[in-house]
């Protein structure tokens, strides 16, 4: 039995990442705790909020 260990990114590897079009333009990822995470997108309720918080 092996045992792994995930990759951490750091801040820099990260815009390293974006820059080199490693993720696409439309992707929803952040980076957290060195885990590169894909969010959910954004729904109408969310939408809405934030658009009523810019006015």
């Amino acid at each position: 039995m092996s045992l792994t260990t995930a990759k951490r990114f750091t801040i820099a590897e990260y815009h390293l990442l974006a820059e080199l079009g490693f993720f696409e333009e439309n992707d929803r990822v952040e980076l957290i705790k060195g885990e590169i995470i894909q969010m959910a997108a954004k729904g109408t309720p969310h939408s809405v909020c934030e658009t009523r918080l810019e006015r």
